[in-house]
């Protein structure tokens, strides 16, 4: 059975009041048409949160029979300042946040990974806004379509802002940490093929797979020696081992 809670009802009003990893909290009120008496219930529905292929939040309940309720949240949502996912439903001041954290798996994929639960999680199709970014903005920027009913994502759309901070991890791997407030801290780790070109460093960022996401991190020589001093001289030295290998010289 699938809810579409945006339609109107003349006896039965509901609310959602929370959503939780594995849970959703609906406050229900029926009012029985002769008497205008009114019933107050608190639902609370166990189930797995997803993202549809609109990018779109849904709910599906756990059933031990038959096919599983769904409830589709219609509509845009949005980050708050700890990188939190908010719902504001239409009817009502009544906000749903989603507390998790994110994981860049793929070059078009983004996921959420929900607080507390193995199962649920929101995988979204998105597109890099540039696939060339910089440390010190410390920010990666994704354009993604919510409730776009369309087979595929298509621009015009919303802007989605992943802040963070970048660091060298190990193995000149790079870290992406993300403040979820609250002294949250989150590292997405990326490895990366290495390049070289006049007075800069490039780095093609891979996933745990070996995979390439379609993101390259540019590092100039000068803002690469203040940023990691112990890093700057270890990619020198790797620098010129290439070089020799090569039988070049690489200007660096």
């Amino acid at each position: 059975m699938i809810h579409d809670f945006m339609k109107p009802k003349s006896s039965l009003r509901q609310r959602f009041i929370a959503a939780k990893s594995d849970s959703l909290v609906i406050e229900t009120i029926q009012t029985e048409s002769k008497t205008n008496r009114q019933r107050l219930r608190l639902l609370k529905l166990k189930g797995t949160w997803r993202a549809n292929d609109y990018n779109e939040l849904v709910f599906e309940v756990t059933c031990r029979k038959g096919p599983p309720e769904t409830y589709t949240f219609k509509g845009s949502w949005k980050l708050n300042n700890n990188q939190q996912i908010e719902y504001s439903c239409r009817k009502g001041p009544d906000v749903l946040t989603f507390k998790g954290h994110w994981d860049i798996s793929s070059a078009n994929r983004l996921v959420y990974i929900l607080e507390g639960s193995s199962t649920s999680r929101f995988e979204f199709k998105v597109q890099l806004e540039s696939p060339i970014i910089y440390p010190k903005k410390g920010e990666i920027r994704y354009r993604i379509g919510v409730g776009i009913r369309q087979s595929r994502l298509t621009a015009p759309g919303q802007i989605l802002i992943l802040y963070g901070e970048w660091k060298f991890g190990r193995d000149l791997g790079l870290t992406f940490q993300m403040d979820y407030g609250q002294g949250k801290v989150r590292v997405i780790e990326f490895g990366a093929e290495v390049t070289f070109g006049r007075n800069k460093v490039i780095f093609a960022l891979k996933n745990e797979f070996g995979e390439p996401l379609g993101i390259t991190l540019t590092m100039t020589h000068k803002f690469l020696k203040s940023f990691a001093a112990e890093a700057f001289i270890r990619l020198k030295s790797r620098q010129k081992e290439q070089a020799i290998e090569a039988g070049i010289t690489i200007p660096f």
